[in-house]
């Protein structure tokens, strides 16, 4: 394990900006929508979810270790754990994280997924995370330290792929087990989370963890970043396989611009409508038609102009 750097601090300025930017204006204006979503359509999977985030929050502290992350020392704690004491801005960004951008993945693919979309999905992943953490590096909150291949502003986009591919896991265990789970059931949904992010982590992150903290050459070290980063890419298609729909099916058109739109850019129920509908005028009558004539009629549907997808998420169920 390498030695992680002298101490540093940071203001307090930088500290509560990096708070609102890290998650927590995410979290303040989504709340108010998972607990209507659970008073109104007794539809309870969006609070489920932000709880997982949160608990998911647990694991930050082992990751910093493997992956060689320093926080300033100043910072205002939420808890300690593998000698590492975790900031109080931590929880909320992995609600706004592993929590709601999963819950969009989930969206995405509960409404028919190509494996081009998963693609999308991964890479709408990497640029969320590496914009938020740029900031947080370059505020001086925390730094990377040590050996980071792929490094630009601070960053190291090895970490962007395992953490993108984090919320894609998520996003399709979820499109699997909400339509299963029911009653009591759905309480596995505080799990999704956690076990999504170290199946991402440990299921194609061991190859590079396990050589960054090793002994190695700086070549070796870079090669095994490339290729989990490749892996991660193949494990996308591997989630398609699983949860997506064919290619020869029917699916909204989606490109990587409307899905940063559609989650992060639209805040009214009318704009997100205007663009779902032109998704799928643009996949053409056809299957347009087909879309509508789905003979399978699962209990998350699109309220729209026009008939409901047949593996869809109601309006009730929209990340506003």
């Amino acid at each position: 394990m390498e030695p992680h750097p002298s101490n540093f601090s940071v203001g307090s300025a930088q500290e509560i900006a990096f708070f609102f930017i890290a998650g927590a204006a995410v979290v303040i204006f989504a709340l108010p929508w998972a607990v209507n979503a659970a008073a109104k359509s007794r539809n309870w999977v969006p609070l489920l979810v932000i709880g997982s985030g949160l608990i998911c929050s647990l694991l930050e502290p082992m990751l910093d270790l493997l992956g060689h992350l320093h926080w300033a020392n100043n910072l205002i704690p939420a808890f300690t754990n593998f000698g590492i004491t975790v900031p109080a801005l931590i929880p909320l960004c992995y609600v706004a994280f592993l929590g709601l951008e999963a819950y969009f993945c989930y969206f995405v693919i509960r409404n028919g997924a190509h494996r081009k979309h998963f693609v999308m999905l991964l890479g709408m992943g990497i640029i969320t995370d590496a914009v938020m953490e740029t900031i947080g590096i370059n505020l001086g909150v925390y730094e990377y330290y040590g050996v980071q291949p792929f490094e630009v502003f601070g960053f190291p986009y090895w970490w962007g792929f395992i953490n993108g591919g984090s919320f894609v896991t998520i996003g399709a265990i979820l499109a699997f087990a909400v339509p299963r789970l029911k009653g009591y059931y759905k309480l596995m949904i505080l799990l999704s989370a956690p076990f999504g992010m170290m199946v991402a982590y440990f299921g194609v992150g061991w190859v590079h963890i396990l050589v960054h903290n090793s002994a190695l050459f700086t070549w070796i070290r870079w090669v095994a970043a490339a290729v989990m980063m490749v892996m991660m890419v193949g494990w996308m298609f591997v989630l398609h396989k699983l949860v997506g729909r064919k290619d020869t099916e029917p699916a909204p058109n989606w490109n990587l611009g409307r899905m940063f739109l559609y989650s992060w850019v639209l805040h009214t129920k009318a704009g997100r409508q205007r663009l779902w509908d032109k998704m799928i005028d643009d996949a053409g009558p056809a299957a347009r038609a087909q879309l509508a004539a789905d003979p399978e009629k699962p209990e998350l549907v699109v309220v729209g102009a026009h008939t409901p997808l047949g593996t869809g998420v109601r309006e009730a169920d929209l990340v506003h």
